[in-house]
């Protein structure tokens, strides 16, 4: 009786294992944790840590920026592209895979303090 009982959770591990391999739809072909917009938030608390003026803001766009391309994988950061009303380019947000944030700089005419909320 208990070699049965073994034998039959065997049998069930085994088939629920070889289905997941037979079947090359069930396995991702990369595994990503996260996508650009799953960011949003970190941006989010940086806009207000930073006090930027919110009324300014005329959208964000959240990026993949691809470091390198090669046979052994992709290497690549998440971008936050702020753009504002009141200047021409934008204040990005610089992050890893993990949406820690790397950098954070301003491109083009926008500057930190022009976009800053008046206090």
């Amino acid at each position: 009786m208990r070699y049965s009982y073994k034998l039959a959770i065997c049998g069930t591990i085994f088939f629920a294992a070889s289905s997941c391999f037979g079947n090359p739809d069930y396995l991702p072909s990369r595994i990503a944790a996260y996508g650009p917009e799953d960011c949003k938030p970190v941006v989010e608390q940086e806009i207000d840590r930073l006090h930027i003026d919110r009324q300014k803001i005329t959208k964000i766009d959240y990026i993949t920026f691809y470091i390198s391309d090669s046979e052994s994988g992709n290497e690549y950061n998440y971008q936050g592209w702020i753009n504002f009303n009141n200047c021409t380019g934008n204040y990005v947000v610089n992050m890893n895979k993990s949406c820690q944030i790397l950098s954070e700089y301003p491109m083009g005419s926008c500057r930190l303090e022009d976009v800053l909320a008046k206090k």
